[in-house]
């Protein structure tokens, strides 16, 4: 790797990852965060402050609660499903850039909050009366339900939606708010099996020279499952296909990482990629072994076959196994019957023969009459030059006369 290469690059030390430097955040100081944006912040929750508060003390920002639910309420609004643990951290560490924040550090988050609470308090009890006026309509029926989501702000529509997830879980309405589930309901980390444990040093050189180095132990076993997989699915032969299905199986990999952490965007890129690799390839139903059952498509699979199982009673029948048997069997019995039993054969070949030569004459005649050239034998020059001799005498004779007649 070159110079330059490792100059943009930077680990991480959750995932353990060298990525660029566009996948990790920037102190003041101009130094890079020790984890990665995704690590950073994914058990950030948007709603709840005491999960990224400690975040903006790291990065020596100010805490100013309206600036954070104006970032958060733009996104919530406009698509819940786009506000992700990330959405909000990176863009209001870009706004704590501008000219009105850069000045300001973590230690002015006190003061900052005191002028802004005033403001804050006043603004909340404005809106908490809007909604209430709002609802009381809604539920006489004097307004319609999507004037009624207009007056809400975000906040109210998140704990209510929140509240409606509680009551009808993701099998039953098949929606729940974003970020609403709590890490505590997944399986922790330490409860699940380390599939790439039992690996050997021999096995990880190996399986880091096929997939590469920058992956864990068990996301290489989980890229060799894949690649097993399509392997005993689809026939393949050379090491054109063969890297193709290694790009296959890194793709998928990311695909599901991808589905994971939320991300639907890289999902969807992920996926695109994905089919026009398995189009390249030609990966298709077409080719999958399975659907071939026990039939052979070629003389090799043949000779394996037959080298690998030796005789098979079940093929072995005296009755001709193919069409094309049958049918050359069928010739030669007719043929048979026609020699020895038609008495009359022998003449109808020779009448056959005579018609075939009449017609081959007559074709002969008709192309000589079409292209107007008759052939000449000897006799026909022979008689030629006899009649030109003749000529040659009388015009002799006439030329004589001539002369004679002059005197």
């Amino acid at each position: 790797m070159a110079a330059t290469d490792i100059k943009e690059k930077y680990y991480c030390e959750k995932c353990n990852k060298w990525m660029s430097e566009d996948s990790f955040f920037t102190y003041k100081d101009g130094s890079k965060t020790e984890m990665c944006k995704d690590c950073l912040t994914m058990h950030i929750d948007n709603f709840d402050e005491s999960t990224y508060v400690w975040l903006l003390k790291k990065m020596d920002v100010p805490y100013v609660p309206a600036e954070w639910n104006t970032l958060r309420d733009r996104i919530y609004e406009k698509d819940p499903s786009k506000l992700k643990s990330s959405s909000v951290f990176g863009r209001y560490l870009s706004k704590m850039k501008l000219k009105q924040w850069k000045q300001y550090g973590w230690e002015d988050t006190e003061a900052l909050q005191e002028e802004y609470n005033k403001k804050a308090e006043e603004h909340a009890k404005e809106a908490e009366a809007r909604e209430a006026e709002a609802k009381e309509k809604f539920e006489k029926g004097e307004i319609s339900e999507a004037e009624y989501k207009t007056m809400l702000t975000a906040s109210t529509k998140y704990a209510e939606a929140a509240a409606q997830s509680a009551m009808n879980p993701i099998g039953q309405t098949g929606q729940a708010p974003t970020q609403a589930m709590n890490e505590n309901d997944f399986i922790s980390e330490d409860e699940l099996i380390d599939t790439g444990a039992e690996l050997t040093q021999d096995d990880k050189v190996y399986l880091a020279m096929k997939w590469g180095r920058l992956y864990k132990p068990n996301e290489w076993v989980e890229l060799e499952r894949i690649y097993n997989e399509m392997t005993e699915s689809f026939d393949i032969q050379d090491a054109d296909t063969i890297n193709t299905l290694i790009l296959i199986c890194k793709t998928n990999l990311k695909m599901n990482q991808a589905l994971d952490i939320g991300d639907l965007d890289g999902y969807q890129k992920l996926s695109r990629v994905s089919d026009q690799l398995r189009k390249s390839a030609k990966f298709t139903a077409a080719q999958n072994k399975e659907q071939k059952n026990d039939f052979v498509d070629s003389v090799g699979e043949l000779v394996a076959m037959c080298e690998r199982e030796g005789f098979i009673p079940r093929y072995a029948t005296d009755i001709p196994q193919d069409k094309v048997d049958a049918t050359l069997k069928d010739m030669n019995d007719y043929l048979h019957k026609l020699v020895t039993q038609d008495l009359g054969f022998g003449q109808q070949i020779e009448d056959a023969l005579k018609k075939i030569q009449i017609q081959k004459e007559m074709n002969e005649a008709e192309a000589t009459a079409q292209d107007g050239v008759i052939e000449m034998e000897d006799e026909d020059y022979a008689a030629f030059l006899e009649e030109m001799e003749s000529q040659k005498e009388r015009d002799g004779d006439i030329f004589s006369e001539s002369e004679s007649g002059d005197e």
